[in-house]
């Protein structure tokens, strides 16, 4: 018989709640766990109700593999229905030892980013280096990369390990933090997409975020920790070098606004994706091949599942992916509002309809200027003023910031790993132009009505 906890130890989570929780997470209806695990669907809603409340323990073994927990979460939940999966853990110790949650699912197929992905892969595996930054601007993509690196990766037989201590203070649209022990998920209802940087801007309550917690976390138990978003800084921030010289064999992938400047960082820095040149007209086979343009394309699909493009609308489309510089969720927002205007529309609209740029779900604080203007913040003082020096010019070359900072290069090569410039396209080679945002940004900026919207 295993020691019974002591008085100090952690009561364990329910079995129907802990059952819902990690079903909702998975994000399968009761007919399909039930289908998956062999049960009848009465079954699933009996121990979800709580009329069971001891399972049998070879039923619950089938939820765990329908559900793909991982050791702790599977040691848990047999915990919860009262028979341990194994006789020789104590509940003691299964309640207080500390664990971090394996990495949710990517939040859909991912579009147009296959060679980052490669090459995220690449510098973990081939190249074996044991920190590697993703970074950018917000909502350009880096929680959905590292997501499908970690499916990858675990797919391989790699164990990782999940880390999102605090979001984006712009965003309540997160996933939960996920801190240390046996309950890293409290919500009931996270949120299916996940978004690089998101939360309320103060850490979840019980979300440890201390360097020796984590390092106690992750143990011998993970080749790899993600962590999400760690931007905030403060005390509670990760010391990765130190979690690095700690824990000797770990490898970690960090997204962020910006690098960390470790010894030995590998900056993987994701920018817009390509979008459409200009023309008079476009083989529709060939724009829709375009990274933009096909992730645009697939957000239009999941509410208007008809939709192609034609000779009529392709002008538009393509017209909407270089204004909204082919970054990711500004294309999301796109596609979600082209429910209510159709693209020729939508882009006529553009220029002058801000509101644009946020949810139309009516998440007032998903907003990508607020986002970007957090970005623009960090970046150092002079580059900032760089920044806005070329923000409205069409392009310009290296040569042309020679009288705004001793360091040009520099100056240029900070503002391309930020995200917040790109090339200008092959047909100006060694030309740059900022972001189509940064320029709408920089003027709402010079009005007093775009400072009170900002404020």
């Amino acid at each position: 018989m295993p020691p019974a906890p002591s008085e100090g130890a952690r009561e364990t989570v329910p079995f129907a709640e802990l059952l819902k929780r990690h079903r909702g997470r998975s994000g399968l209806t009761q007919q399909q766990l039930a289908d998956f695990a062999t049960l009848s669907v009465r079954a699933i809603r009996d121990l979800e109700s709580g009329r069971v409340r001891r399972p049998r323990r070879e039923s619950v073994g089938l939820l765990a593999d329908a559900l793909r927990l991982g050791d702790t979460e599977r040691l848990q939940l047999h915990a919860a229905g009262g028979s341990p999966a194994d006789l020789r853990v104590s509940l003691f110790e299964l309640s207080v030892q500390p664990a971090l949650p394996e990495p949710p699912a990517p939040p859909g197929a991912l579009v147009g980013r296959e060679a980052e992905l490669q090459v995220l892969l690449d510098q973990v595996t081939v190249h074996g280096h044991r920190l590697v930054s993703v970074v950018g601007i917000g909502g350009i993509g880096k929680t959905h990369l590292v997501l499908e690196a970690a499916q990858v990766l675990r797919a391989r037989g790699r164990r990782v390990g999940w880390y999102a201590p605090a979001g984006d203070p712009l965003c309540c649209g997160a996933i939960p933090g996920a801190g240390l022990g046996p309950n890293p998920n409290p919500s009931p209802n996270p949120n299916p997409n996940p978004s690089p940087n998101s939360g309320s801007g103060e850490r979840p309550p019980g979300a440890a975020g201390s360097t020796d917690d984590l390092v106690e976390a992750i143990g011998e138990r993970y080749d790899l920790l993600v962590i999400d978003g760690d931007d905030v800084p403060g005390p509670g921030r990760v010391d990765i070098g130190e979690l690095l010289r700690r824990r000797p064999g770990l490898r970690v992938v960090v997204t962020g606004l910006t690098p960390r400047h470790l010894p030995g960082e590998r900056v993987l820095p994701l920018t817009a994706m390509a979008v459409p040149e200009e023309a008079r007209d476009y083989d529709h086979a060939r724009l829709s091949e375009v990274a933009s343009v096909a992730l645009f394309l697939s957000h239009m699909r999941r509410s208007r599942p008809g939709f192609r493009l034609r000779q009529d609308n392709a002008h538009a489309v393509a017209g909407l992916c270089r204004w909204l510089d082919g970054v990711p969720r500004a294309l999301e927002y796109a596609a979600g509002w082209c429910l209510v205007y159709p693209p020729e529309l939508l882009l006529a609209r553009a220029g002058r309809d801000s509101s644009l740029l946020s949810s139309p779900a009516g998440c007032g604080c998903q907003d990508l200027l607020r986002s970007l203007a957090r970005s623009v913040g960090i970046v150092a003082e002079r580059h900032r003023r760089v920044l806005a020096e070329v923000a409205d010019r069409p392009h310009w070359t290296v040569a042309d910031l020679d009288h705004l900072v001793p360091d040009p290069a520099a100056a240029l090569h900070a503002l391309l790993v930020h995200g917040l410039v790109r090339p200008a396209g092959a047909h100006l080679p060694e030309h740059f132009t900022a972001l189509h945002l940064v320029r709408l940004l920089h003027g709402r900026d010079r009005t007093p009505a775009g400072v009170a919207r900002a404020g």
